[in-house]
């Protein structure tokens, strides 16, 4: 670096902490030397402190002004001498054959020169110089001194990021900007990744926000036949942990019950036999096994009714049946026949062997079909408690109802799955709180599961989970959920977070609500990108979380422009101040620009 614009000395040293005399006490904007501007003193700013042929860069964080006659009143001193200003700085790194590199390497000493650096050398510090074939990736320029900022891709992207920032602070906009550049790049091949957006508000489904080529699902609870249908493997649907999850099993006794119900299914199938003759001889058996038990159960006739009703067989027979408490058994209403002592003719009165299965049913109906005869048959075997089971029973009736509108059970094919695009935006903005909290953890915990099996051996591959208001599924707090589904959400997450990197598989979540986020997860974020934030509680957290922020950049994050964030993390040698990119076209950006109330109330033009 040849530079002769001396400014000032070191006058203390303190690890890293420097403070600076300077030759004058003037600040202006903008000075020129030898044909060369230099920026101002400023906070954030830069200068070059010369030790031999080593030029050590520092960081401006804070500045003062001395007043001599505060020390000694009674003397006199001339006016250009009164005053003695003084700038506080941390050293970043140093400049070795003309190349900038990032840390302490050498320190400063008392009397060392400090010089004012150019605008090219800020540009070598701020965003290096790269080889010719090397990928340039920019999303936006540094917010003092308008240089683009190339950003270090290969380092962000196989790490979990978090975008935050509160509304109306261009954390969208950021978002859209990273995987638009990515998933564009022309120099980049993304066939071995695959890219997922949970979007809950429905801002990423546009035709060109992103890229042209996706695959989109809106996913709709509110009126039937509308929006589209997530495909999910059979396979993966008669599963433990995901009927667990669907139908917020209790572990203790719900979750065996499930596991029993699929073990029977996969167990007692007659691979000759339609999956509907398999499903009519299991309710026959049953059925005959109610009113033919040497100890049956009063709650299996309800139980029973409800599984012929949903394969519409008639059931006025069954009314004319009661339990008859002093017999513990049932009878015929006013007849003095019972079922302890006439089975026969309880046999041939329902005509039991006449039921007949001839219409397909939904793998929903399927399940709760054989969840109802499980219980029947657990309930006559002593080996379940009736109300452990029944409220597992309710939910899946009432959360099937829902579940039949947004998932399509699928049988296992993958001719075709090489050809599909990579990028699959999922909204949900049309679905009820119920599949807001359930959907997305369901998707995480299967393509996890499915990932990491593909990459057992040798990562080839990489998934990306992108999650918009991830505080909707990542919050610690909340009060419409059991504390054991909460703990099972949180921790599905945190084995992610803190599995996936190994495997391939990256998490990027956006929230206007850090603090609602669970700090184990939080912690583990490699690298954010943070936008305005002026609550008290996620300032506090983000304190505590970032390591890589220094205390002139947290003390800006209340303060930042709209679309201004600071990026930090593990690929980043310091925090650096950038103005991402507003995206120009209207359909390329995501749904979430602020409403224009001119625009929209405007009357007759009278507004200018």
């Amino acid at each position: 670096m040849n530079n002769n614009f001396e400014v000032g000395i070191i006058w203390a040293v303190n690890g890293n902490q420097v403070t600076i005399k300077m030759n004058s006490i003037t600040s202006d904007f903008t000075y020129f030397h030898n044909g060369e501007e230099y920026e101002g003193i400023r906070n954030g700013g830069y200068l070059s402190i010369t030790r031999g042929h080593i030029d050590i860069i520092c960081q401006i964080e804070s500045e003062e002004i001395k007043d001599n006659y505060q020390k000694d009143i009674k003397n006199q001193y001339k006016e250009n001498e009164r005053y003695e200003k003084f700038v506080y700085a941390r050293c970043i790194g140093f400049f070795e054959n003309e190349k900038f590199n990032f840390g302490i390497k050498y320190s400063p000493i008392i009397y060392n020169t400090v010089k004012m650096i150019g605008s090219s050398v800020i540009k070598s510090i701020l965003s290096p110089k790269k080889e010719k074939n090397e990928v340039e990736f920019v999303i936006g320029k540094d917010l003092q001194y308008g240089l683009k900022i190339d950003l270090p891709w290969n380092k962000i992207f196989n790490t979990h990021i978090g975008i935050f920032g509160n509304t109306g602070s261009g954390k969208s906009n950021t978002l859209t900007n990273l995987y638009k550049i990515l998933l564009k790049h022309k120099k980049l091949n993304l066939e071995n990744s695959k890219f997922v957006f949970i979007d809950f508000n429905g801002e990423y489904i546009g035709d060109k926000v992103l890229c042209r080529n996706k695959i989109i699902y809106e996913l709709n609870t509110r009126q039937d036949n509308k929006g589209g249908k997530f495909p999910i493997k059979s396979s993966s649907f008669w599963d433990e942990e995901v009927l667990s999850i669907l139908f917020h099993a209790t572990e203790k006794t719900q979750k065996p019950f499930l596991k029993n119900l699929i073990e029977r299914k996969n167990n007692y199938f007659d691979v000759n036999t339609s999956k509907e003759k398999n499903l009519e001889i299991y309710i026959k058996k049953t059925y005959e096994k109610i009113f033919n038990n040497t100890n049956p159960k009063k709650e299996t006739l309800e139980l029973i009714k409800k599984v012929l009703q949903k394969i519409k067989v008639d059931t006025e027979k069954l009314n004319q049946i009661e339990w008859h408490s002093k017999s513990n058994c049932f009878k015929m209403k006013n007849l003095e026949i019972y079922s302890g002592t006439h089975a026969e003719y309880f046999k041939n009165f329902l005509n039991i062997n006449a039921i007949e299965l001839k219409e397909e049913f939904s793998p929903f109906d399927e399940l709760e079909i054989r969840a109802r005869l499980d219980l029947i048959n657990g309930v006559l075997s002593n080996f379940v408690q009736y109300d452990n089971i029944n409220p597992l029973l309710s939910r899946i009736e009432s959360i099937s109802v829902s579940l039949k509108k947004i998932i399509s059970i699928v049988e296992e094919n993958g001719s075709n799955k090489n050809n599909l695009p990579n990028l699959e935006v999922i909204s949900l903005k049309n679905c009820n709180q119920e599949i807001k909290k359930m959907f997305p953890i369901l998707l995480a915990k299967e393509y996890f599961r499915e990932h990491k099996t593909k990459t057992e051996n040798e990562v080839k591959n990489t998934f990306h989970l992108i999650i918009d208001e991830a505080h909707n599924i990542l919050s610690q707090q909340s009060n419409r959920e059991a504390e054991s589904w909460k703990d099972y959400r949180l921790e599905l997450f945190e084995e992610i977070i803190k599995e996936g990197r190994k495997f391939g598989f990256f998490l990027t979540v956006a929230s206007q609500r850090p603090a609602d986020i669970s700090e184990t997860i939080m912690s583990q974020f490699h690298n954010f990108f943070i936008h305005r934030l002026i609550n008290e509680k996620d300032l506090r957290l983000i304190d505590n979380v970032i390591s890589t922020l220094d205390r002139s950049s947290k003390q800006l994050i209340p303060i930042l422009p709209q679309g201004t964030c600071i990026v930090t993390g593990t690929a980043f040698d310091f925090p650096q101040i950038i103005q991402v990119d507003r995206i120009k076209d209207r359909d390329e950006r995501p749904n979430s620009d602020d409403i224009d109330l001119e625009e929209l109330w405007e009357k007759n033009g009278e507004i200018k």
